[in-house]
């Protein structure tokens, strides 16, 4: 097998997407339990996920396991393996996927439906989990997208709902202990497990799991250094986990709490660790918003202290308007200051009235202050069609965005507003598109056209999927099904998503968007058997 793909790699564009052999990867012969781990995007995708690092490095501490890596494949690769009939392979051993006692989706997009199922048709596994026979692996799912797992049902074995350092060792043990009995009935076993949900065998209300030690949970120090460029090439270190501001859209508010937070020891230990092990010079400070750790000065004292002379960056991917401290930032000496990231999300007004209490004249004076220290642009996210929302807000943000414009650059991302399960808003409405074009041409009429503003707009219609897809139930995984079977993947790359399809697959079987788009209004909701 190896000297096939050896044969292969010379004839695809990127090689190095599935030559495996990075640094500080495990490397594992013939192990009692074998897992394969998948983001289901692009090699650059799924390495720049922290979940997939952690999990990869916790199950490869465990004796007796090997976990290995497989992402979907670029469309030259994928027509060289249905062309030659080439199972789906790992990067670390190249062994088919078909062959692992599990194969593990980490999903936090409802866009990579489609990749899961066309990995599993690359791998040469059933797609539907009613078809797979006893040496089918075992078909795991977990991440953000599975606080609604309700459309996956017939194509996955198994879901992992909340965080997973806790739940994977004990599905490991319990797959030893049964290994060699009927496949159901292993399935059937791993179901009792708190947190885990299995659509045959689970009846019943499912609590999420959560890691209550935070401090004390594991952390990938043995770091993988990509052979090729990827997202976020860097150390990124998670310094606190959930969220407790409880913004009302805000799906991550209630699916990730509590908030815990590491120690500034711990941080530092494993900042040095992890970077004694890569050589990578920045370290990113990973959390929903890092302003918020209780001792997040400390923190960047400590990794200053450690990091001294050894020119390594300290960044903040994420920080909110109301915690971010230019003393602090000031404190950073080796910062790009090229831009600040922040999100407003939309109106001062509405912004209250959605529970994110920042005033337009924060910003503004923040913005005063970035551009005396150097910074060069500020890069702004709004959201479109909140509950709620009037004409005035859309004039009220143009408006801010040619104030703060006066003084600094000012990139301005907007999204649509997606009602997400477990949310306060999570029966709200999504707009249509005639609403969603009106605004967005409200927008760019208002706000001046200068050299010191752009205007980004995600694509309405690729919302809208995901929209369809977090609130459906069970009858979607037949829209799933015939949106991947007409030719439907990598549909988080705007080049390669086809609204059509999904507009005709809903028709076809007697659905109506509506159904799922328009406020929600019956007793039960697909997502309410999850405890969160």
């Amino acid at each position: 097998m190896k000297k096939t793909i050896s044969d292969i790699l010379p004839f695809v564009q990127t090689p190095s997407r599935y030559s495996g052999g990075e640094i500080n990867v495990y490397h594992k012969h013939d192990p009692k339990v074998s897992f394969a781990l998948s983001y289901p995007d692009l090699y650059e995708i799924g390495m720049s996920s922290l979940g997939v690092r952690i999990i990869y490095g916790l199950l490869n501490e465990i004796d007796e396991v090997g976990c290995e890596r497989v992402f979907s494949p670029g469309s030259d690769m994928e027509e060289i393996l249905r062309t030659k009939k080439i199972p789906l392979f790992t990067l670390e051993s190249k062994k088919p996927v078909k062959n692992f006692d599990f194969l593990g989706f980490s999903i936090s997009s409802e866009l990579n439906y489609t990749n899961i199922l066309n990995i599993l048709s690359l791998s040469d596994i059933p797609i539907l989990s009613k078809d797979r026979c006893k040496d089918s692996p075992i078909i795991v799912a977990g991440g953000n997208s599975v606080y609604n797992f309700s459309p996956l049902t017939p194509f996955i074995d198994i879901f992992i709902v909340g965080e997973g350092e806790e739940v994977l060792p004990e599905l490991i043990e319990t797959f030893k202990e049964y290994q060699g009995f009927e496949r159901e009935k292993i399935i059937e076993k791993i179901s009792h497990i708190q947190g885990i949900y299995s659509p045959l065998y689970t009846s019943g209300k499912i609590k999420k799991r959560f890691v209550k030690n935070f401090d004390g949970s594991f952390f990938p120090t043995k770091w993988i250094v990509p052979l090729t460029e990827i997202v976020h090439d860097r150390i990124s270190l998670e310094i606190m986990r959930g969220c407790g501001q409880g913004c009302f859209f805000c799906q991550a508010g209630s699916c990730w709490k509590p908030v815990r937070a590491r120690s500034v020891e711990k941080i530092v230990e494993i900042a040095g660790q992890t970077y004694k092990n890569t050589g990578y010079d920045e370290v990113s400070l990973l959390s929903f918003s890092s302003g918020d750790h209780p001792k997040i000065e400390k923190i960047v004292d400590g990794l200053l202290s450690f990091f001294k002379e050894k020119r390594v960056t300290i960044s903040f991917p994420s920080v909110r308007i109301d915690t971010f401290s230019f003393e602090l930032a000031s404190k950073l000496k080796e910062i790009k200051k090229t831009g600040l990231t922040f999100a407003p999300e939309t109106s001062e007004r509405l912004r209250f009235d959605i529970g994110k209490k920042i005033k337009d004249e924060e910003l503004l004076k923040m913005v005063k202050q970035a551009k005396a220290d150097g910074w060069r642009q500020i890069k702004l996210y709004f959201m479109l069609g909140l509950p709620g929302e009037e004409e005035k807000d859309i004039l009220d943000i143009a408006r801010l965005i040619n104030e703060l414009s006066r003084t600094i650059t000012i990139k301005a991302a907007f999204n649509t507003f997606v009602p997400k399960p477990h949310s306060i808003f999570e029966r709200k409405r999504f707009i249509s598109q005639e609403e969603y074009e009106a605004r967005k041409k409200l927008i760019v009429e208002k706000v001046r056209n200068s050299r010191f503003t752009k205007l980004t707009f995600h694509p309405y219609q690729m919302s809208c999927v995901e929209g369809l897809l977090g609130r459906g139930d069970e009858a979607l995984s037949d829209v799933i099904l015939d949106v991947w079977q007409k030719g439907a993947k990598m549909e988080n790359w705007g080049e390669s998503f086809n609204f059509s399809l999904w507009q005709d697959s809903f028709t076809n079987k007697g659905l109506s968007f509506s159904t799922y788009l328009d406020e929600m209004k019956q007793t039960t909701l697909p997502w309410d058997l999850i405890e969160v």
